[in-house]
This record gives C-alpha cells, sequence and structure tokens, in this order.
C-alpha cells in the first residue's frame, strides 16, 4: 500500500499516475485491518485489564477470563448472524480495483475477511474456552512473562 502510493505520489509531476491505485489501497487496507484485528486477538495483544484481575487473585483471573471469551463469542455470534444479509446485499463491483482478466473486484470481496476473521475470534475463544475446563493455563504475552 505504501509502496503503491508513494510511486503515484512521486510520478504525478511526471504525467504518470497509478489510476488503479487507490481503490486496491483501499481492499488492502480493509483485508489488512479485519485480518489483523483477529491477529492482535490471537496474540492478546489486545486491551488488557490483568491488573484488575490480578488484585482478585486467582478467582479473578479465571472470571475475565470466561468474560472476555464469552464477549468475543457474543460478539461475533452478532456479527455472524448479519453474514446473509451482508451477502445478499453485496452485489456488483468494487470500481476501480481492476483484476489482471480485465473484470474489476466484486463487493462481497470486501465482506470476506471481516466474517473469516470474526470466525477466527470466535474458534480462538472457544478454545480457550477448552482449555480452560481441562485446566490448562491461560495463553499469556511476553510483556506479562517478564518481572
Amino acid at each position: 500500500m505504501l509502496c503503491l502510493t508513494t510511486a503515484t505520489i512521486a510520478l504525478r509531476p511526471f504525467g504518470l499516475a497509478l489510476y488503479w491505485m487507490w481503490p486496491w489501497t483501499m481492499v488492502f487496507f480493509i483485508w489488512l485491518s479485519f485480518f489483523g484485528f483477529f491477529a492482535l486477538y490471537a496474540r492478546l495483544k489486545d486491551i488488557r485489564i490483568d491488573f484488575v484481575a490480578q488484585r482478585m487473585g486467582r478467582a479473578g483471573m479465571a472470571m475475565t477470563r470466561i468474560v472476555a471469551d464469552l464477549a468475543a463469542l457474543f460478539l461475533a455470534a452478532c456479527l455472524l448472524a448479519q453474514a446473509p444479509m451482508v451477502i445478499a446485499t453485496s452485489t456488483g463491483i468494487y470500481d476501480g480495483a481492476v483484476l489482471p482478466s480485465g473484470g474489476e473486484v466484486p463487493r462481497l470481496f470486501l465482506s470476506v475477511p471481516l466474517f473469516l476473521s470474526t470466525a477466527l475470534v470466535a474458534i480462538t475463544a472457544l478454545i480457550d474456552l477448552a482449555k480452560m475446563a481441562v485446566g490448562l493455563p491461560e495463553n499469556t504475552t511476553l510483556p506479562h512473562l517478564e518481572p
């Protein structure tokens, strides 16, 4: 995205412009945003309130783990429940995002990462709840492991 944008800006004084750059930058931004959210969630880089839970001891840690996973599952269910409506209304093309075959990217292509990422978040929450049920510890990030 950065290279395409930089090239377009740098080439404008020479009368050259990559006209297809902006639509593809937007497509890439959408995909990276949604999959980036899953990566943040899976690597525990989202907002955490461990300092509050740690003051409540082991029970507080377990409670926040359950609440966080259930909240993720609830939000995922709400988003995935909207999938049929979004798919039904995602008709047409995304103007300007030209494919090598000459066609343009279908508008549905922009919704796919949202639902894939949401499904991955739900699976991650289910796996964490299953790990908790069998007594496995919660995943921790490196900053939480350092003294």
